[in-house]
């Protein structure tokens, strides 16, 4: 057999492949190799610049997929006047017969010795290969790590990719790895996280119903992300490297460093700069390098609050500048980690720098002699000692303490390691004002920094930074022996999603939310080793005083709660809390483990039918729901009642399942009428069919749509739709005669260039007054009136001889859904579900509330007391809907009985009671050729006047008028 050999590329670190085994007697196939990290520059530049091999994959599924790897080399010369070294950039990308590929990325840069800190481990070869039909995956140089076979089921019917799972012998050599927390597990748990994880698609958003069981592939995914965040805080890291400590768990107040500062003082203004700042503390004054020439300096006297004359610049033995080559220490310059810049000069040889992203502060140091650099950890004598000698620093409290302007946070740079929201305290917050520069001054009593604008206010042609300076006091404190974990508490007990009530005014809202967990432990069957816990999640966040939307939410929280469980199953729901009030009717939401099991149901609501799902477990605690059989006949004892606490019971149900669609529509932008992943186990789509047209029963509505419920299928047998159906024919009433037979009978009388708007928004472009249809010609200054019972258009007239007659009303109805509503002299917040319909008066206007569907409305009435009470919500009464209707320029209303409705995405309005009984009816006024839009009836209600456009070009836009019958 002759193989071909590859000679002269570097080590052995290239890409290979082997030729394609020729029969059962050969070794077995060696497949593609993603090459090791080089060591050396010298090794990198050696390699090729382009560089692609395959090897070809039988899976036995009626074709040979190639598994490919690729990999480029980039090599930059050497810029010595900008002391920038050559680099070479790696990219290596292995692609896989189920269309996924992952990709690395190297960069080894030529400098000279001792100039950097000694590289990480490199990043190991990575090998795939196809043997007996099985594709075969290994990470080669880490001893931990086993090798990961996959096994193909199928492809795929869209894709034309194949499909895998893990193999069960994969599975015994993953589970050990799985259950440790060492260093050598952890690397493992790195290099198949960045495989698996980013890698090999797992299917974890796919149903795909032929397949017997849950996916591995998803199963390892999710374990590996398990096993790392296990091991990282096994190691004493902290997986919210990012999150204040008292935001994580507010209960940690009592570990929080006693911070204070003094009211803030703006001794200048400085125009942005991207050099540095020179802005540094010498002699107990905060001194400023002059912009204008850079070689003198100005300083300030914080006790005595004046400004000294302009010296020659002098910054002191104790600054701390990093050039071009990196920072100078001893007689070589060394570059920084990751590029972060110094934050303190410990001595000639040592430097303190800060990590952010690992909240972590490290010494880079240089050995007497050529021996590389070394990062250490800091002592705490050497930080008291540098900051005294320093030009000032971000270091506070004798060096234990470091601030972070960019997140408005301070950390304590040794450990144990924690981060505290930065509270300026009293009136005297910074809000969202961005800061930057800050430095303390030696002896730690004065902070100086350089406050921006907020980014709503920036204007880039005048943007200066303001200069200002406050006092700094950190009162006694002793760092606990180990912090509280942040961790969430581990019940053994029921979660439980708590009421959304108000329970205290959150942060301000340009810092973080506050966030409240609650963990439970879950036996669904898995592996004892690979452990289970649900979780849930309270964040409170405060209205946005700079958006429109929001400015009138004073006092206002928004609450968003989360339950995730194993399976990728999440529960949403969001709410607007206020003191002492409650804005939605759910009850506390229950989650409670039992073997196999997971059940939720709602406090509060006697009769609640608990939503139980039964666990289907894959490997490596791979979780496919199912309904539990215990549910649905629960739903089904339900609904054979009529009676109130059944419907009030089916209800809660119903808005239940909703927040896993929720969850669902946030996850995967879907529509809310695409079902989530509940509705569709058993037959509970069916049910929230038959618990909407349940409530329609009994509160009176009656679109058409519930005219059309399916009843076929095993699903409709079982909840007996079809006598739902007939009891809804039966009780949904016709239209009255007065409104029958419509279609046709409209007068095309102009044309128009837009659909115009109409009362009650604010300028109307179509109104009625004096018994005419006015319309604003394009101008905006002079209308044209239509007479209906000339049945013709009289003369253009300016627009303030004949205007709208209720110009006042207009005034408070300028109003978008979701935003403030002005009414009463005040900004009323209102829902995106209430539509604004007629105003009523200057205290009161009727809405469409339309949260229970867009074709079954509830009308009610926001009213404004005179004093200064709450916002009271009311039915309308028949005498105030006539009376605005008959003194209106136009309106939704006809006879005071009946409101106009235009639901979303329907092409005719429809015509709905406007008090108890509800009950809506299409009206339907043209052909399918056209779209009905901007129906408006007359004071009188004689005449409905609209506007048609056709649905083929050209698509023109006609003015309609329809004589109404007389009232009966």
């Amino acid at each position: 057999m002759h193989f071909r050999t590859v000679r002269g590329w570097c080590l052995g670190l290239l890409l290979t492949v082997s030729a394609t085994r020729a029969s059962a007697a050969e070794p077995p196939s060696q497949g593609v190799v993603l090459a090791a990290e080089p060591r050396t520059f010298a090794e990198a530049k050696a390699l090729p610049p382009k560089l692609t091999e395959s090897a070809a994959c039988d899976l036995g599924l009626g074709k040979t997929p190639d598994l490919i790897v690729s990999q480029t080399v980039d090599v930059t010369q050497a810029l010595p006047d900008f002391c920038r070294p050559a680099e070479a950039v790696i990219t290596q990308k292995l692609s896989l017969p189920d269309g996924s590929h992952v990709e690395r990325r190297f960069r080894v840069v030529d400098d000279a010795p001792g100039t950097q800190l000694p590289p990480p481990p490199p990043r190991p070869r990575i090998r795939a290969r196809c043997e007996a039909r099985r594709l075969e995956l290994s990470v080669e140089g880490v001893p931990e790590s086993p090798s990961l076979t996959l096994e193909p089921i199928g492809i795929g019917v869209t894709s034309g990719s194949v499909k895998f799972r893990v193999s069960r012998d994969s599975e015994a050599r993953f589970l050990p790895l799985l259950a440790r927390d060492d260093a050598g597990a952890r690397r493992a748990l790195e290099e198949w996280d960045f495989l698996v994880g980013k890698g090999v698609p797992s299917r974890m958003y796919v149903r795909d119903a032929n397949l017997p069981e849950a996916d591995s592939v998803a199963g390892l995914a999710a374990a590996l992300e398990r096993a790392r965040s296990r091991a990282t805080l096994a190691a004493g890291e902290d997986v919210e490297q990012y999150s204040p400590r008292d935001v994580l768990a507010p209960d940690l107040e009592g570990d929080r460093p006693p911070l204070k500062t003094g009211a803030p003082e703006t001794i200048g203004e400085v125009q942005p700069s991207e050099s540095d700042s020179d802005l540094f503390w010498r002699q107990g004054r905060l001194c400023v390098v002059q912009q204008d020439t850079g070689k003198r300096m100005r300083c300030y006297d914080p006790m005595a609050r004046r400004w000294g004359k302009a010296v020659p610049v002098d910054r002191g033995d104790g600054s701390l500048r990093m050039g071009r080559c990196g920072v100078p220490l001893g007689t070589r310059n060394v570059r920084p980690p990751g590029g972060f810049p110094p934050e303190l000069r410990l001595s000639s040889r040592a430097v303190l720098f800060w990590t952010g992203g690992v909240h972590g502060a490290q010494v880079m140091e240089v050995p007497d002699g050529d021996g590389p650099p070394r990062l250490r950890a800091p002592e705490a004598e050497e930080l008291k000692k540098a900051m005294l000698a320093s030009t000032g620093s971000r270091l506070f409290g004798e060096g234990r303490f470091i601030l972070d302007e960019d997140r408005k946070q301070f950390c304590s740079v040794r450990k144990p390691l924690g981060c505290w929201s930065l509270r300026w305290g009293g009136q005297e917050d910074e809000g969202a004002n961005q800061l930057s520069e800050a430095r303390v001054s030696p002896d730690g009593r004065w902070i100086a920094y350089l406050r921006d604008a907020p980014p709503s206010k920036v204007d880039s042609d005048e943007r200066t930074l303001s200069l200002v300076v406050r006092s700094l006091e950190l009162g006694p404190y002793v760092a606990p022996r180990v912090l509280a974990s942040t961790e969430a508490p581990l019940a053994r007990t029921d979660v439980v999603m708590p009421k959304p009530v108000w329970d205290g005014p959150a942060l301000k809202w340009d810092d973080n939310d506050r966030l409240d967990r609650a963990r439970i432990s879950c036996d669904l069957g898995q592996d004892p080793r690979i452990p289970f816990e649900m979780e849930t999640q309270r964040i409170v966040s405060p209205y946005d005083p700079l958006s429109p939307a929001d400015n009138c939410h004073g006092g206002w929280v928004k609450l968003r709660q989360e339950l995730t469980a194993p399976g990728n199953l999440k529960f949403v729901r969001y709410a607007n809390a206020i003191a002492g009030d409650s804005r939605l009717p759910e009850g506390d939401v229950k989650v409670r483990c039992q073997p196999g099991r997971m059940s939720l149901w709602m406090e509060g609501v006697p009769g609640f039918p608990a939503l139980t799902l039964a666990a289907n477990m894959g490997a490596f605690g791979a979780v496919r729901w199912a309904l539990a059989p215990e549910t649905e006949a629960r739903l089904q004892a339900l609904l054979a009642r009529d009676d109130a606490p059944a419907r009030e019971a089916l209800e809660a149900f119903a808005r239940l399942v909703k927040m896993n669609e929720a969850a669902r529509e946030a996850a995967y932008g879907k529509t809310p009428n695409e079902d989530g992943r509940i509705s569709r186990m058993g037959c509970v789509s069916t049910a929230l069919e038959a618990i909407a047209a349940r409530r329609a029963l009994a509160d009176g509505v009656h679109p058409e749509l519930h005219g059309s419920l399916k009843t076929d299928g095993g699903c409709a047998e079982r909840y007996g739709m079809r006598a739902l159906q007939q009891r809804l024919q039966a009780a949904t009433l016709p239209p009255p005669p007065r409104f029958r037979g419509l279609k046709g009978r409209a007068e095309v009388i102009g044309r128009v260039e837009s659909v115009p708007s109409i009362p009650p928004e604010r300028g109307p472009q179509l109104y009625w007054r004096d018994g005419t249809l006015c319309q604003v010609q394009p101008d905006g200054a002079q209308v044209r009136c239509y007479d209906p019972a000339a049945r013709k258009w009289g003369p253009l007239v300016n627009k303030q001889d004949r205007p709208f007659p209720r110009e006042d009303l207009l005034q408070k109805s300028e109003y978008h859904p979701g935003a403030c509503y002005p009414m009463g002299g005040r900004s009323v917040p209102v829902s995106e579900q209430l539509r604004d319909v007629l105003p009523l008066s200057p205290r009161a206007s009727l809405f469409a509330d339309t949260s229970r569907g867009e074709l079954a409305p509830e009308f009610k009435v926001l009213e404004v007391p005179k004093d200064a009470g709450p916002v009271r919500t009311r039915a309308p009464t028949a005498e105030e809907l006539v009376l605005a209707a008959r003194a209106g320029g136009g309106s939704a209303l006809l006879e005071g009985r009946f409101l106009l409705h235009a639901p979303k995405n329907e092409r005719s309005p429809w015509l709905c009671t406007a008090v108890r009984p509800w009950r809506c009816w299409s009206l339907d006024l043209e052909s399918e050729a056209y779209a009905v839009f901007a129906a408006m009836a007359s004071p009188d209600g004689r005449w409905l006047s609209y506007v048609r456009i056709a649905r083929q070009k050209p698509y023109i836009e006609e003015l309609m008028l329809l004589p109404l019958p007389p009232i009966p």
